[in-house]
């Protein structure tokens, strides 16, 4: 091969290696927040998880909120299963077994990945004896919107539906040593009739795919943050094992840690439907086989 054939090779090698680089790294917001939905959704089928769940006003302290009452404390067991070759639809059951006096008080909730379509959402008060139908979108303040009477209400704890935001990038930072983008998402108009939020930022790890922080607003003021931390890898999906979201408004917080968690676990259909709210027994014998999963 002649010199000068040689050299036009190199220079093309040469050029083309920055541009395959910038061709990686060139993704929209919109390409960002659908591979964080993947992260979250298509690593796995089904997981299994203990869940302590608290809650408590807040006063800040050296920079740090801290509980100014006595925190309220549930534990949760929580299943749930995702459905389709996306894996963008899931069912989930999360019961109280914590305290005492609550246990039994169960939440169902349908997802569905399409645009548009409502989620659908049943909870059953054992002192009732009756499952109740809610609303998706509650507030936090309104208990029938809140999961289970902390500061995370029933929109905090859906998926995100991609196709009703708007996204843009609007920074790139440090945060807490890990290199993320700055992302602000806004609900389209129809979207924006049900949600109680006018607009999102979310900072999401470049690396992991994994949003360490969000600022929700409503009427474009800032009303809840999010934070996660405890991130490791477990059996190969990347789990947030605490979630702190603290009401700008209230001044109340809630946090929920994973205590034990087991993936891709045979989870029957059936078990995701109103009868596991409803009957002690069924769920019961399905409980203590899920349980002995857990880690």
């Amino acid at each position: 091969m002649r010199k000068n054939q040689v050299a036009i090779i190199i220079t093309l090698c040469v050029l083309w290696i920055p541009f395959t680089i910038q061709a990686q790294s060139a993704l929209s917001a919109k390409d960002i927040m659908i591979k964080v939905q993947k992260a979250t959704k298509e690593s796995f089928t089904s997981s299994i998880q203990r869940i302590k769940l608290s809650t408590c006003k807040y006063s800040v302290a050296d920079n740090k909120m801290v509980c100014s009452d006595e925190p309220r404390n549930k534990v949760l067991e929580s299943i749930v299963k995702n459905y389709g070759n996306d894996r963008q639809d899931s069912r989930a059951v999360s019961i109280i077994i914590e305290p005492k006096k609550e246990e039994g008080v169960g939440l169902l909730t349908y997802e569905y990945g399409k645009a548009g379509k409502d989620n659908d959402s049943w909870m059953f008060l054992p002192a009732l004896g009756k499952v109740k139908r809610l609303a998706s979108g509650g507030d936090s303040n309104d208990e029938s919107g809140s999961f289970f009477g902390s500061e995370f209400s029933l929109e905090d704890m859906e998926d995100l539906k991609i196709n009703e935001y708007t996204f843009q990038i609007t920074g790139e930072e440090n945060y807490k040593g890990r290199d993320v983008w700055v992302i602000e998402y806004t609900p389209n108009a129809e979207r924006a009739k049900k949600s109680k939020y006018s607009k999102t930022t979310s900072w999401v790890d470049k690396e992991r795919f994994i949003s360490l922080k969000k600022n929700l607003y409503s009427q474009g003021k800032l009303y809840k943050q999010v934070a996660v931390s405890n991130i490791e890898k477990v059996d190969n999906v990347w789990l947030a094992r605490k979630l702190t979201i603290n009401n700008m408004t209230t001044h109340r917080m809630s946090s929920m840690s994973i205590v034990s968690v087991a993936f891709d676990k045979e989870v029957p259909d059936e078990f995701l439907t109103t009868r596991s709210l409803e009957d002690f027994s069924f769920r019961e014998k399905n409980l203590t086989r899920f349980r002995s999963s857990l880690k």
